[in-house]
């Protein structure tokens, strides 16, 4: 059984969109019916607040259902685009993405932050610097492909827009325990800057 809980901030997208192809006709009733759960249902005909958390079960039945209807994992990791550029007007993703800006390693310090409105009481570890970080969750053995390709491809994404270097992120583990979101600059090496100062920069911010 899950314990994670997700905010609205990353389901509201995905039970909007599937409420949009019912419209469509691309899902009908019935489908609805038989893939989600009561609650998962419910999260379709009423939107959700970003401040809103909900169960990472009923959110599996609602990404599988995405996920059928987009190509699989590449379509979810392909759609993160779409939602990141969405984020990027929310008040709470911009405020952090501005406040990454003045840091040394804006990149780590933004997928560690916005994991946190992501994920309730996210379990995350941080290495790296300015060049280079890795972002390692723990807490996801239970969670499905799927969803930690979604949630990896989303804050691979968001982990560039802060930072004027060109970076290479990716993320790794949706088979295993752990979800690792990393990156390295292409024209740089690792400042060798460790895990507190991630820390300190986001007790300031």
């Amino acid at each position: 059984m899950q314990k994670i809980h997700l905010s609205g901030l990353i389901v509201q997208p995905i039970a909007q969109r599937i409420a949009d192809w019912n419209l469509e006709g691309k899902i009908s009733e019935e489908d609805l019916d038989h893939a989600l759960s009561s609650d998962a249902r419910a999260l379709v005909d009423h939107s959700l607040t970003f401040g809103d958390w909900v169960s990472g079960v009923d959110v599996e039945g609602l990404v599988g259902l995405a996920a059928e209807q987009i190509g699989g994992e590449t379509g979810l990791v392909e759609w993160a685009d779409e939602i990141v550029r969405d984020w990027q007007t929310e008040a709470s993703v911009e405020n952090l993405i501005h406040a990454a800006r003045t840091l040394a390693d804006p990149s780590g310090f933004v997928v560690s932050q916005v994991s946190e409105l992501i994920v309730r009481d996210a379990d995350w570890t941080y290495k790296g610097g300015r060049t280079s970080f890795s972002v390692r969750f723990g807490g996801m053995a239970d969670v499905s492909p799927a969803l930690k390709a979604l949630i990896g491809a989303l804050l691979a994404r968001l982990a560039v827009t802060p930072t004027e270097l060109d970076f290479d992120v990716r993320f790794d583990g949706i088979d295993g325990e752990d979800l690792v979101v990393f990156g390295e600059a292409l024209d740089g090496t690792d400042d060798g800057c460790g895990e507190s100062r991630l820390h300190q920069a986001a007790l300031i911010a």
